[in-house]
């Protein structure tokens, strides 16, 4: 029974990191609005290392559609909008003295569409680490099986079917409400 409390905590842990993957995967998808989060994967090498844009720029939403980037250093200004077009955003930066602008389109119904598939793609590679993690827990049970019985067995099995259905609905659950707010206009 007390392998059971461990490898328990040993499977939430692991599906609550699961579960936070597919929270900021969601977030990389755009919207309705822009989100600051689209942006973590610009990276821009300043000071001789890669840096993410957050780090050398201030970032503002300035409307639902359109963000303002204020580099610290303005001699980063051309650097970091070349670093925006490499990274495939599909947004055109708008260079200024001081800042950058960039103006998202608006969402079309095909684009909802396809990021809706996209984020169903993305649900089912959660729900596949998720059956990975339940694999290494049974096999981290089957290496102690010998030494306790059926009936132990048959508890473990059904608790791990129950918590594994819990955090499937999770999933579930943070996709339904990502879909949601992909297809509201």
């Amino acid at each position: 029974m007390q392998e059971w409390k461990k490898l328990q905590e040993e499977f939430e842990l692991e599906a609550n990191d699961v579960t936070n993957w597919l929270d900021d995967e969601y977030t990389r998808i755009r919207s309705g609005r822009v989100s600051l989060n689209i942006l973590d994967i610009v990276k821009i090498e300043a000071y001789g290392e890669m840096m993410s844009l957050n780090q050398i720029a201030n970032l503002q939403i300035v409307d639902a559609r359109q963000i303002l980037i204020k580099p610290y250093d303005r001699g980063q200004i051309h650097d970091i909008a070349k670093a925006i077009t490499a990274s495939q955003l599909n947004v055109n930066p708008q260079v200024n003295a001081d800042n950058i602008r960039l103006i998202f389109p608006a969402q079309t119904e095909e684009n909802r569409r396809q990021n809706t598939k996209k984020a169903k793609e993305i649900l089912e590679i959660a729900k596949t680490k998720l059956r990975n993690v339940r694999k290494n827990i049974q096999d981290q049970y089957k290496k102690v099986k010998d030494t306790v019985s059926e009936d132990l067995i048959r508890f473990f099995e059904e608790e791990l079917n129950k918590i594994t259905k819990t955090y499937n609905n999770k999933l579930e659950d943070i996709y339904n409400k990502k879909e949601q707010e992909l297809m509201r206009i």
